[in-house]
């Protein structure tokens, strides 16, 4: 553990604690324990660096099994525990910042340096952090805790799921209670038999319902083979369902597999905007006194080396400038263009839209949105004079 480097130029705040009057006799004999050493220690706390002395007592008989025993003041606990360098008050801060604001260990090294001058190496942070999982860990599980969290609760309703983080590693079964919304143990497990299940995860479930007093209601799983069998054995007569998420997850791969499908159809069908946009784009270029150069659609003119017996003759979509130029396109022309290329980059845009989940599916979306540009594009033509609605 990295430890504090004390800066000696540095006003400490002493404060001075002894044991109780109420605790000075001897819990053997009787007798009066008297002072017999102080034990001083220095931590920061965010009203200042504090110089912390506790005066230490013990019997004076030597053949009293007390003489042995230390007695100090339980204020000092009050402040800080045995060995920190920290008070509960930047212990507390730390946890909050760390669990219930997600700040990572330099924030909280970065904060405590250049808002309180508490300087702290990131190894002792973690140190800090992991005690105080311990103990959040500890008060939840606490059976007092749980009676007064579930006093106004009359049934339970459990769920337990397996989460493995890579093939080969440890599962870890986590059961919740829904009623209040809480984890109330995790258990990681190599094997997933039925027998380990039932003895290391639905035995300790039934020992807190226990606890509590309260009856179970329902389990809630994604019916795996072997929760399915430990909860009829260890919760006989107890309703089990099927959880919402791996109902929806299962009934999502049909459902996801069929919309891939149809979009890969609908994209088929959806061809030649590439060829369209290039056209336009040459005929641009190829315009005199035009600047328009589109880097993304067209590429560059091949190189022709005329020294080399292969020569490569440019196909005519990408040559720079055709043999014979066609005339300048009006502005109504122009016009025209603009809007096909628009049309041209909202069908890409809704091609490689692939964002949504089962209660939405893309290719569903993606065929409304075709279906409203082939209306627009309908709507267009139909209302020029002269367009493909009024020939038909």
């Amino acid at each position: 553990m990295a430890r504090f480097r004390w800066d000696v130029t540095l006003k400490y705040r002493e404060l001075m604690f002894e044991p109780d009057a109420v605790d000075r006799p001897c819990a053997h004999c009787g007798a009066f324990s008297y002072i017999y050493e102080h034990r001083d220690r220095r931590l920061h706390m965010f009203g200042g660096p504090v110089h912390l002395v506790s005066k230490l007592a013990h019997c004076v008989n030597k053949d009293c099994p007390g003489h042995l025993e230390v007695v100090q003041s339980a204020a000092e606990m009050s402040i800080a525990p045995p060995y920190w360098t920290i008070g509960w008050d930047i212990f507390a801060w730390m946890g909050h910042r760390r669990f219930a604001r997600h700040w990572s260990v330099p924030q909280i090294c970065g904060e405590l340096n250049d808002s309180y001058g508490v300087a702290m190496s990131p190894d002792s942070i973690e140190k800090y952090l992991r005690r105080y999982q311990v103990m959040v860990a500890a008060r939840e599980t606490s059976p007092e805790h749980l009676a007064e969290a579930y006093r106004d609760v009359a049934d339970l309703v459990l769920s337990v799921d397996g989460l493995q983080p890579e093939k080969g590693h440890e599962t870890l079964y986590v059961v919740r209670e829904l009623r209040r919304q809480r984890v109330w143990f995790a258990v990681p497990l190599l094997s997933s038999s039925t027998e380990e299940l039932k003895q290391r995860v639905f035995d300790l479930a039934a020992t807190w319902v226990k606890e509590l007093g309260k009856p179970v209601r329902l389990w809630i799983s994604d019916k795996q083979k072997a929760f399915v069998t430990c909860i009829a054995e260890v919760f006989p007569g107890v309703s089990h369902r099927y959880c919402k998420n791996h109902f929806l997850r299962d009934l999502a791969k049909p459902v996801l597999e069929k919309d891939s499908h149809a979009k890969v159809q609908m994209r088929r069908k959806v061809r030649g905007l590439r060829a369209i946009e290039r056209r336009i784009v040459d005929e641009r270029r190829a315009s005199p006194g035009s600047t328009e150069v589109s880097n993304d659609l067209v590429q560059p003119t091949p190189t022709i080396d005329t020294t080399s017996p292969r020569v490569a003759t440019p196909s005519p979509s990408t040559s720079a400038v055709p043999a014979a130029a066609p005339a300048v396109p009006d502005a109504s022309r122009r016009q025209a263009q603009e809007v096909v290329l628009e049309y041209a980059a909202a069908i890409r845009g809704i091609l490689n839209d692939d964002q949504g989940g089962p209660l939405d599916p893309p290719g569903l979306r993606m065929a409304e949105a075709l279906g409203e540009v082939r209306d627009s594009l309908q709507r267009c033509m139909g209302s020029k004079k002269g367009g493909l609605a009024s020939r038909n």
